[in-house]
C-alpha cells in the first residue's frame, strides 16, 4: 500500500487468492510473508518448547543439545554473540540457555538483554565455568531465571527449564 499502513495477513491472503497479475502477485505474496513473519516474532507459539543454547564450547551443543531433543525440545545453537542475536531477530525461543563468557568475559549478558527485549516471557538460564558474585548480581538485574555452574548437571537443568516454563504458561 502507497499510504504506509499495514495491512493484515489475511487480507493479504485473499487478494493473492485472487490476483491474476504476476507482477501484483509478488508484490503482494512478498508483503504477505512479512506480515507473516512479523506475526510469528511478536506472537510466539506457546505450545511449542523452542531453546536457543548460546555457547561457543561445541561439547554443549554435542551433548546437551541431543538430550534436549530426546526430552521434547526443539533447540537452535550459535556459538557467537552475533549468531545469537541474529536468531533472537528472526525466530520466536521460549526458552534461552546461554554461557556467561561467550568470547569475551560477561558478553552473555549482551544475549540475555536481547532475548528479554525480543521475547519478555521467555526463560533464561546462564551457565557458566567462571562463577562469581557480581555476575550472579547482575544475572538478578537482568532477570535471569536461573545460573548453572559447568559442567551443569544437564537432567537438574532441563526440570529447571521445564518447572520455568510451566510457571510462566500458567501466569501468561
Amino acid at each position: 500500500m502507497d499510504d504506509g499502513s499495514k495491512r493484515n495477513w489475511r487480507e493479504l491472503a485473499q487478494l493473492a487468492a485472487v490476483e491474476q497479475d504476476p507482477q501484483k502477485l509478488l508484490r503482494i505474496v512478498t508483503e504477505l510473508n512479512a506480515a507473516l513473519m512479523e506475526r510469528q516474532r511478536k506472537v510466539p507459539i506457546r505450545q511449542s518448547r523452542r531453546v536457543l543454547v548460546v555457547d561457543d564450547d561445541p561439547i554443549v551443543s554435542r551433548t546437551l543439545v541431543p538430550i534436549l531433543k530426546q526430552r521434547g525440545f526443539e533447540s537452535d545453537v550459535a556459538a557467537t554473540v552475533s549468531d545469537a542475536l541474529n536468531l533472537i531477530d528472526t525466530r520466536a525461543f521460549d526458552i534461552l540457555v546461554c554461557d556467561l563468557n561467550i568470547s569475551e568475559p560477561s558478553d552473555g549478558f549482551v544475549v540475555v538483554t536481547a532475548m528479554r527485549k525480543a521475547h519478555p516471557q521467555s526463560v533464561i538460564v546462564l551457565v557458566t565455568g567462571y562463577p562469581g558474585f557480581e555476575s550472579a548480581v547482575e544475572g538478578i538485574r537482568q532477570d535471569v531465571d536461573d545460573y548453572f555452574v559447568k559442567p551443569a548437571d544437564y537432567e537438574a537443568l532441563i526440570s529447571t527449564l521445564e518447572k520455568r516454563l510451566a510457571a510462566t504458561r500458567i501466569a501468561g
